[in-house]
């Protein structure tokens, strides 16, 4: 049995795109897993009193609504 060069060129090419959009893959579900467990704080903002959530790893944020720069107490 003989196959052309051009079929086995495109076969394997074809094994490495799989193969690559395969690891893509399990790289953004271990992202999107790390994401979801982020924790949040609620937090005040001391000019406008808005509360928001904020990440517990952010000493500084920044006021959705009035821009202000808070820290964390």
């Amino acid at each position: 049995m003989q196959i052309e060069l051009s079929l086995f060129i495109a076969i394997i090419l074809s094994g490495w795109l799989v193969f690559a959009f395969f690891l893509e893959y399990v790289n953004n579900r271990r992202n999107s897993l790390a994401k979801k467990e982020m924790q949040l704080e609620r937090r005040k903002c001391e000019v406008c009193a808005a509360v928001y959530f904020v990440s517990i790893l952010f000493e500084f944020w920044s006021c959705p609504l009035c821009g202000s720069i808070n820290k964390e107490r």
